[in-house]
């Protein structure tokens, strides 16, 4: 009696807690790959939204390798033991929204206004009229050099800290090289990023918009000429491998290198350096259309449509990842001081850590807001779900050019095509 009693009146509580609107505690699970960066800055975004939504548990769940298989498995499976939101690369993301067109949320019907995210973050994620991700990090790009190389040189830093032309560069690498030994830019021979930085200057596409490769473009072959030129006159360090390429930089290989904002943490490892680095806008290709800005890395969130928690999930995301709410904003202020982590919210950019000078950079520099302005600039760039393929082929067409294996650009070309041809069978 005592027992029917008991589940009678307990019954009857948890009727009367719903009656009053009180709801159970709910969890959004969320799948990133680096606890520093992209966990770090998850964790933050969380301890915000949780200011406001005590009840609800963000779980951050680190998969350090092959994130992007376990996200296959479980789309193969229908969306088994998958997470609420994912963090994909951009340079990816079109292949799994081209071979799983129903696995993800459309976050435009969702409500999210994309006018206030840099256009070339959202150009990868967009299918038709839907968009399924939002934005998180830039990797805005500018070219990165040694003031005192130039000092050394007999000429005066401050006459490159401008928008210039790469036959520009060129001129200024070619009297380093002869005045100190040193190449201007160190470059990661066995990697592609590069060369893309410079085709994505200039508004150039890879592909067609029917999918074939668009190797022949004027973009692309203004690209590569103007890279095999630095190769020619000895302006370029050749480092084989990420590891080697980033000793090249602490070991004063070179008095520069051609990448994205990112590197600021390389660069502050060495505090002996203080006050010798500069940052100026990616040189512009002589191509109609090209822009001072360029774009190396950088990623974003999705929502599964099989999410255990998708109306939660959505609602994080707009809340704090899409928001012009103070508490918002000012989270995309911290996690660009605590993560480095420099997002692509427009209306962010207001914070103090995006405006503040940097007395670690020549002339204190104030690096973030110069990044967050050329940010502003990158044209769109359209991966497609065979981009994977295209790089390692151009990458490895372009290595043999330089070392004089391939005679003429046009070969250089056609060497990539065969390659990509033979890798995707047709």
């Amino acid at each position: 009696m005592k027992r029917t009693l008991s589940f009678v009146m307990t019954v009857a509580l948890l009727l009367s807690t719903a009656a009053l609107g009180f709801a159970a505690p709910s969890k959004v699970t969320v799948w990133c790959w680096d606890p520093n960066f992209n966990g770090a800055s998850m964790k933050a975004a969380a301890a915000v939204y949780n200011k406001t939504h005590t009840d609800v548990t963000i779980e951050i769940v680190d998969i350090p390798q092959q994130i992007e298989a376990k996200i296959e498995a479980g789309l193969q499976a229908g969306g088994k033991g998958l997470p609420d939101i994912a963090l994909f690369q951009d340079f990816i993301i079109e292949k799994f929204v081209q071979n799983y067109p129903k696995a993800f949320v459309d976050l435009k019907a969702a409500g999210i206004d994309y006018s206030q995210f840099a256009a070339y973050k959202v150009g990868p994620m967009t299918a038709g009229n839907s968009v399924y991700g939002v934005p998180f990090d830039t990797g805005s790009t500018g070219l990165w050099l040694r003031a005192d190389y130039i000092k050394a040189a007999g000429l005066n830093p401050d006459s490159y800290m401008k928008s210039m032309k790469w036959s520009e560069v060129i001129k200024l690498g070619e009297t380093v090289k002869a005045k100190t030994g040193k190449p201007l830019i160190t470059y990661q021979s066995d990697n592609f990023d590069m060369l893309r930085i410079l085709v994505q200057s200039t508004g150039g596409q890879f592909f067609k918009p029917d999918g074939s490769l668009n190797l022949r473009s004027d973009a692309f072959k203004k690209s590569l000429a103007a890279f095999k030129e630095m190769n020619d006159k000895g302006m370029l360090y050749l480092a084989e491998g990420w590891s080697n390429w980033i000793d090249s930089i602490n070991n004063d290989q070179a008095a520069g290198f051609l990448n994205a904002i990112w590197m600021v943490g390389t660069i502050k490892s060495k505090p002996e350096n203080k006050g010798k680095w500069m940052v100026v806008p990616t040189p512009l290709i002589d191509v109609a259309g090209a822009k001072a800005a360029s774009n190396n890395g950088g990623s974003s969130w999705y929502v599964f449509n099989s999410a255990p928690n998708k109306a939660g999930a959505i609602d994080f995301l707009k809340s704090v990842w899409a928001s012009k709410d103070p508490a918002a904003l000012s989270f995309y202020n911290d996690i660009l001081k605590g993560q480095g982590a420099m997002g692509t919210y427009m209306p962010s950019r207001a914070g103090s850590n995006y405006t503040v000078k940097d007395d670690f950079f020549y002339k204190n520099q104030a690096v973030f807001a110069d990044f967050s302005k050329w940010m502003e600039q990158v044209p769109v760039l359209k991966y497609t779900p065979n981009y994977s393929a295209m790089r390692d082929a151009v990458a490895n067409a372009t290595l043999k050019y330089f070392q004089g294996k391939i005679a003429s650009i046009d070969d250089a070309i056609a060497a990539a095509e065969t390659e990509y041809k033979e890798v995707m069978g047709n």
